[in-house]
């Protein structure tokens, strides 16, 4: 069996697509993904599974929570390999560059990588001054401010680069690799 994370965007935001973490950990033991674990209400999801199709879980995740919820959700589903990258490609977790710490810093997964034209359109869009940089099909971004302060919201993301995103913070992101690697 393989070992995943699956990252569900927009869930329990809000009052919003409300799922409790005790129930969607039922709901997949009870479709078969093996050893199911959740971190934080923000839906992110550890499991293993026979499948070894990324694209093939995540639609089958989107389709068993429409069928349980009655709505949609875009589900990112990443592997190990996936999470390591994400940690070692941020620029701006690299030695010395913490100065403020780790709550400034955030990690955009997206479905695929941008066009250099959209790139260039959230570059240009109206961010203050936030800092971003784009590594594949990851979008890292350091806040100058307060999260609460921030235009780089998904929607904004999404709407430049024309593409999916979901956004962890770093610590999020640290303690989901940390689960990954307790599996192994």
């Amino acid at each position: 069996m393989a070992l995943y994370l699956a990252l569900f965007r927009g869930i329990n935001v809000s009052g919003k697509k409300i799922i409790k973490m005790e129930d969607l950990r039922k709901l997949m033991d009870a479709e078969g993904y093996k050893n199911v674990k959740t971190y934080i209400q923000s839906g992110n999801v550890i499991f293993e599974s026979d499948e070894t199709s990324k694209s093939k879980i995540a639609a089958a995740i989107e389709s068993m929570i429409e069928k349980q919820y009655g709505f949609k959700v875009v589900i990112f589903v990443i592997d190990m390999n996936d999470v390591n990258r994400a940690v070692a490609n941020n620029p701006f977790a690299k030695k010395g560059e913490l100065e403020e710490g780790t709550k400034k810093l955030y990690v955009t997964f997206l479905s695929e990588k941008p066009s250099v034209e959209n790139i260039e359109k959230l570059e240009q869009s109206s961010i203050g001054e936030d800092i971003i940089e784009l590594r594949d099909d990851i979008l890292y971004f350091k806040l100058i401010s307060k999260a609460s302060e921030t235009k780089l919201s998904n929607n904004l993301i999404e709407s430049k680069l024309k593409v999916s995103a979901t956004t962890r913070n770093w610590n999020t992101t640290l303690k989901l690799q940390s689960m990954m690697e307790d599996y192994e």
